[in-house]
């Protein structure tokens, strides 16, 4: 069960990556700003892990817990992320659409299930909290690039900023406030993967 499920979600992961590469090259727009969606680099993060889990479900290891905690809470939070906030901003039809709730939607409820449902699961020790490094390391690359490059992304049909999401443009809301949303958010971060490693390392109840 465990390979299947794993497999399907690294199948839909790959034909909502490769969908909607080619509809933004056929577009015009952006392949950098495409793949420095944090959507787009959680999602390909599951990928991964969720090929090698099919390869073999008992995996294991320091490099591979540090993937899986990073894939699993990046993915959670793009899911909540995107089903508070973003949800609604921009307009899909067609191909698009379907792609947008497979990245959004599909994958993160997926990830997570696998994860909390199925065996075996994979053990996450301490040393698996450096995959924390991702989102602090998006966070400063998203935001320094919108000071150096100038970025153009569409938040809505009628607005855009140099950062994929609003709630980190500092033209508009101030490095204040931007700094206090990426000190929650990393907060953020910090208790769900302690969250997630506490999950792993719990036994099975007994029947």
């Amino acid at each position: 069960m465990t390979r299947t499920w794993h497999g399907l979600i690294a199948l839909l992961v790959a034909i909502a990556l490769v969908g909607q590469t080619a509809i933004t090259v056929d577009d015009g727009r952006s392949l950098v700003n495409f793949f420095s969606y944090f959507t787009i680099e959680s999602n390909i993060l599951v990928l991964v892990a969720s090929v090698l889990l099919v390869l073999r479900p008992d995996r294991g290891g320091t490099a591979f817990g540090i993937l899986r905690l990073g894939s699993l809470t990046a993915i959670t939070v793009t899911g909540v992320v995107y089903a508070t906030l973003l949800a609604g901003n921009a307009e899909f039809e067609g191909a698009e659409w379907w792609y947008d709730k497979i990245f959004h939607y599909v994958v993160p409820v997926m990830t997570v299930i696998g994860f909390v449902a199925l065996r075996p699961r994979t053990r996450l020790e301490r040393t698996a909290l450096w995959s924390l490094a991702f989102p602090v390391a998006w966070l400063a690359y998203t935001l320094v690039r919108a000071e150096v490059a100038d970025p153009v992304y569409a938040l809505t049909p009628t607005t855009t900023a140099p950062v994929p999401y609003g709630f980190l443009d500092v033209a508009d809301l101030g490095w204040l406030t931007v700094s206090s949303i990426c000190l929650v958010m990393t907060a953020g971060f910090v208790a769900l993967s302690v969250f997630y490693a506490r999950i792993s390392r719990s036994r099975p109840a007994r029947r």
